[in-house]
């Protein structure tokens, strides 16, 4: 490629090419070694949204995120969790090593709260994380939020229900979470660089970042 043209292509952070590749830098590490080799970034990226698609919740999808969030709040730096659909239980949290001190909640109610929010704290760039959760979005909203996670250089996590899985969505990353054999399975459905296959989460990692024995939903173990 022609070097003037590869210059203004990474000049641009809104335009981005599939074969690209990411440095440690554009990230911080997942805490968990079999995600982190899988995606191009080694970790979660900064500067982008990592859309996370589950038909459920508590089969261990917010516990993907906890070795990361304690590093960032133990670097002194901010957190955000918008509109959560369960009141964070502040001892596990802690039991993670997430400085409480550092982490901001935010009750929005509703999606299109939680979508404006999410967008204006991205922007502000005084967040290193932020994470929300919603029901219904847009692949326009969805770019909005990539765009701010880029002006702000964070790093962004979109929860969202897997019947969205077959809609486009201009994000840096999807990642379909699922049970399987009682593991947690990451399907990477897109991921800048990278490219499709499942990861396998093996519960004993979840035990090393929170303390305590990964409680997988009966109801799961069952199906």
């Amino acid at each position: 490629m022609d070097p003037a043209l590869d210059a203004l292509l990474k000049s641009q952070p809104a335009l981005w090419r599939g074969r690209d590749r990411y440095t440690d830098d554009n990230s911080i590490p997942t805490g968990f070694a079999s995600l982190d080799n899988a995606l191009p970034t080694r970790g979660w990226c900064i500067g982008g949204v990592t859309e996370i698609l589950s038909s459920q919740q508590a089969i261990g999808e917010v516990s993907l995120l906890l070795p990361a969030l304690s590093q960032v709040t133990k670097d002194n730096q901010w957190a955000a969790f918008i509109n959560p659909p369960y009141v964070p239980y502040a001892p596990a949290l802690s039991n993670a090593g997430i400085r409480l001190d550092r982490l901001l909640i935010i009750d929005s109610k509703n999606d299109t709260n939680t979508l404006w929010a999410a967008e204006q704290v991205l922007r502000a760039g005084l967040f290193a994380s932020v994470v929300a959760w919603v029901d219904r979005t847009s692949a326009q909203k969805q770019r909005r939020l990539q765009l701010a996670a880029e002006t702000g250089k964070t790093w962004a996590t979109v929860y969202r229900p897997l019947r969205d899985a077959c809609e486009h969505s201009p994000v840096a990353a999807r990642l379909q979470a699922d049970i399987i054999d009682s593991q947690l399975a990451l399907t990477l459905i897109k991921v800048r660089g990278g490219r499709e296959q499942t990861i396998i989460i093996d519960p004993a990692e979840f035990d090393d970042s929170q303390g305590v024995e990964w409680p997988v939903p009966e109801s799961v173990v069952n199906l």
